[in-house]
């Protein structure tokens, strides 16, 4: 059966953007409220203990994506049976994950002192701060996560987005009056697994209500098993290189800068992550929806489509990747002092990590939907080699740019492989097309950057001056994108079904 995808694309969406403004605001009154009551080195402590967990959980080694893939077929075939042994594989599967990263965790604790340069503040045990986080990190694999797979599969993330809506902002009014009550960071801190507890318990009952007759029971077919461990063994490679991504540069600037440097670049990159998490809404809404595509309609038809995703993400990405290179600084200043504010020519490194980061999405989309992983399995070794081999090195001569530069590096040595792999097997003909669109893309986005930054220039510091430099960087890139775009076919395809959706 063909699931809804405009409709269900639409919904998970608009749950999406509701979803990120709330993982937005109330994360970053956190790290306000913690910055100013408790100080940078307990925001530096938590940054790099999620990032050592981050390292443990490739014991996942990409479970849920072989899963969710596997299930696009049965789903779209009306298969309930295979979907329940789907189901029971995974929850298999996912307990034995859990134990391996709750073991690795418990392996890790008298190494801890190791990873920090400089002193701890007088107050935290770090062994009682890094076991909650422990908590937090296993407690879903025991529990009914492998169950929101169902939810992704049948593309209702919306369901999904809706319940990491809720609970956050409950649990976060909680902490922050624990915050303030107590002034610790324990206090803080327990929460985090009491909400991913009760966040499983009602996920639960929504997939039950939704899929009444869609149990954990039965046996994988062996064909069929034998093509999912097969796609896992390719995604431990994906895995690797995306952890290695998000999480190394923590553990190395804490290792060799200190825990105040992970606080400032954290904050930069918490900037650039919640932007980046607005773009990632639509990837992860219309993932199933192209999953389904690839299995039920032409390649003229699905690279038609491909282009209009190109078309659109260029255009945010861009916009975004100005907003940031203009409001960052200013808003820093007035955020978090100008103590806290890393020099421009960081700045520039980190738009360009953004840029190359999300430029890529529509491409990697496609690859995870049609399950390209195995065909893939060499590239992400590659670049996550190039990237903790050069972090090691840069940052012992040029700290923290050498931090930027190195992931900058490795998401080039990524693009050009994982564009040929898609073109090769999704739509089976040249990126040419594509390369020239990109190359167009980026010479009008260096243009466009540079006009918007030197309107900019007319505002110097304060609150208005942010809201004069906001209001420029709204009309300015967006007016010089339609004068360049306007005329091209994905303009005319975009805005058309722009209308057919604000009709609906």
């Amino acid at each position: 059966m063909k699931i809804e995808r405009t409709k269900n694309a639409k919904a998970g969406i608009l749950s999406g953007f509701l979803k990120q403004i709330v993982n937005l605001g109330l994360p970053f009154i956190s790290r306000t409220v913690i910055l100013y009551i408790l100080g940078t080195e307990y925001l530096g402590l938590g940054g790099l203990f999620s990032s050592l967990l981050n390292f443990l959980s490739l014991a996942e080694l990409g479970v849920s994506n072989a899963m969710v893939y596997s299930m696009y077929r049965p789903i779209a075939e009306n298969d309930k049976t295979t979907i329940r042994a789907l189901l029971a594989l995974y929850r298999k599967l996912y307990r034995i994950i859990g134990g391996i990263i709750l073991a690795g965790g418990i392996v890790c604790i008298p190494f801890l002192q190791y990873f920090i340069k400089g002193d701890v503040p007088a107050d935290m045990n770090m062994y009682i701060l890094y076991g909650l986080y422990l908590l937090n990190t296993v407690v879903s694999y025991f529990l009914f996560a492998y169950r929101g797979s169902l939810l992704m599969a049948h593309q209702r993330v919306d369901v999904d987005n809706i319940v990491n809506t809720v609970i956050p902002v409950a649990s976060w009014v909680v902490q922050m009056v624990m915050l303030f009550v107590f002034r610790s960071y324990y206090a803080y801190v327990v929460f985090l697994p009491i909400a991913t507890i009760v966040t499983n318990f009602v996920r639960l009952f929504y997939v039950k209500k939704l899929y009444p007759d869609l149990r954990a029971e039965g046996k994988v077919e062996p064909e069929l098993e034998a093509s999912i461990y097969k796609k896992m063994r390719a995604l431990v490679g994906a895995k690797i290189s995306t952890t290695v991504l998000h999480s190394a540069d923590n553990i190395v600037i804490s290792a060799f800068i200190g825990l105040t440097m992970v606080t400032i670049y954290g904050n930069y990159h918490y900037i650039m992550s919640a932007v980046g998490g607005f773009l990632g809404i639509i990837y992860s809404a219309i993932m199933p929806g192209i999953g389904n595509s690839l299995v039920t309609e032409t390649k003229e038809k699905n690279y038609g489509d491909f282009k209009k995703m190109v078309f659109i993400n260029q255009w945010m990405v861009g916009w975004c990747a100005v907003c940031l290179l203009c409001l960052y600084q200013p808003f820093m200043k007035l955020w978090a002092g100008e103590a806290l504010v890393l020099p421009f020519s960081v700045v520039v490194l980190i738009v360009v990590y953004f840029i190359a980061y999300q430029g890529r999405k529509v491409v990697i989309t496609y690859k995870d939907a049609a399950g390209l992983w195995w065909e893939d399995r060499f590239r992400p070794f590659v670049m996550a080699g190039t990237n903790i081999v050069s972090n090691l090195i840069m940052v012992q001569f040029i700290g923290i740019w050498g931090i930027v530069l190195s992931t900058i590096l490795s998401l080039c040595v990524s693009i050009p492989w994982e564009t040929y792999t898609v073109f090769k097997y999704v739509f089976k003909r040249s990126p040419k097309e594509y390369y020239l669109s990109l190359l167009k893309f980026l010479i009008v986005l260096v243009l466009t950057s540079a006009v918007t930054l030197g309107a900019c220039q007319i505002a110097n510091e304060g609150v208005l001056a942010l809201l004069i430099r906001g209001c420029i960087c709204i009309v300015v890139p967006n007016v010089i994108f339609f004068i360049v775009f306007r005329k091209r076919e994905e303009f005319s395809q975009v805005k058309l079904l722009v209308k057919k959706l604000l009709k609906r």
